[in-house]
């Protein structure tokens, strides 16, 4: 496997509605075992709960996700739903395999963490399942006061306070359009 530079022309960016569509394209770029790893199931794209998931959540404002992408396809994303408590949210990334183990992972955690963060969540939550290395290391590298909270149901659970903000007009995700940021700037 060819591993692409996350800096070569990679640029992060807000979801948008059309993205949902996108997301088959990406799954030909993820190996079955990273689907498994993230959806729980072996798979060959993006199941359709998932899609319908987010096209429900994001219609109701209670899910957000970065994303980042080359050439025009979808290389990896990171989102955020909110919990019944909005104050809480899970979170939760995927990155094609050839854009993995250079940062990426870590930018993208990073940037929807600071959207939530201005969007008035105060507390991030995350369950990976066990032996998913790469998604613990970027989880540890973007939030460095995630604390463990232990192993249940087959799956890593995380937990991370964020700051207070006392602006909540700091620059994060907005929920239609807008550019973020340039990965070769972050």
């Amino acid at each position: 496997m060819t591993t692409v530079a996350a800096s070569t022309a990679v640029r992060l960016r807000p979801w948008r509605a059309d993205d949902i569509d996108r997301l088959a394209r990406a799954a030909a770029d993820i190996s079955p075992d990273a689907l498994a790893l993230r959806f729980g199931r072996p798979g060959t794209t993006i199941p359709d709960w998932y899609a319908d998931r987010i096209a429900d959540a994001w219609a109701r404002g209670t899910w957000n996700a970065a994303v980042a992408e080359r050439g025009g396809r979808i290389v990896g994303w990171a989102e955020y739903g909110l919990d019944d408590d909005p104050r809480h949210a899970d979170i939760a990334a995927l990155v094609c395999d050839r854009y993995r183990g250079n940062g990426l992972g870590t930018r993208l955690v990073r940037e929807v963490a600071s959207a939530a963060g201005a969007a008035a969540v105060r507390v991030l939550h995350a369950q990976i399942r066990v032996g998913n290395q790469a998604a613990r290391k970027a989880l540890y590298a973007a939030l460095p006061d995630l604390r463990y909270l232990g192993p249940q149901d087959g799956e890593w659970h995380y937990v991370v306070c964020l700051p207070e903000t006392s602006n909540r007009t700091t620059p994060g995700l907005p929920h239609r359009g807008g550019e973020i940021a340039d990965a070769r700037n972050g």
